[in-house]
């Protein structure tokens, strides 16, 4: 079987994700469906014994430059490894422009959006 995918992407909307310490590994007569369901999910995905990364971006083969140097920090932001270079880059788009102002921002959580929100009608 082989399973792909993007394991840094946010975390599932309804439900924990299988890597969460609140999803057991036991069955208990007790659970709900879904929790009876994320714990078999989760015993299951602990039987995999091979595993392999791949670590080259072939999405993106043909780039500009400047995509290239973008792919490169988001990659470094993914193993927490920025460079003073990356975080500069992350620093210049600055939000309050005109050009960001419709601009639909996807947040995790609701407070983070709330938060958001709220810096804009500042």
């Amino acid at each position: 079987m082989i399973f792909s995918g993007d394991f840094a992407q946010l975390p599932p909307v309804f439900g924990s994700p299988l890597y969460s310490g609140t999803v057991g590994t036991q069955l208990m007569s007790r659970m709900t469906v879904q929790g009876q369901e994320a714990a078999i999910g989760k015993a299951l995905w602990h039987q995999v014994t091979t595993v392999v990364i791949l670590r080259k971006n072939m999405r993106q083969k043909t780039q500009t430059v400047e995509d290239a140097k973008l792919r490169t920090a988001l990659e470094n932001m993914r193993y927490a490894a920025c460079t003073p270079e990356d975080i500069k880059r992350f620093e210049q788009p600055k939000l309050s422009t005109k050009e960001f102002r419709n601009v639909s921002i996807i947040t995790a959580l609701n407070a983070q959006k709330d938060r958001i929100n709220e810096l804009g009608s500042i």
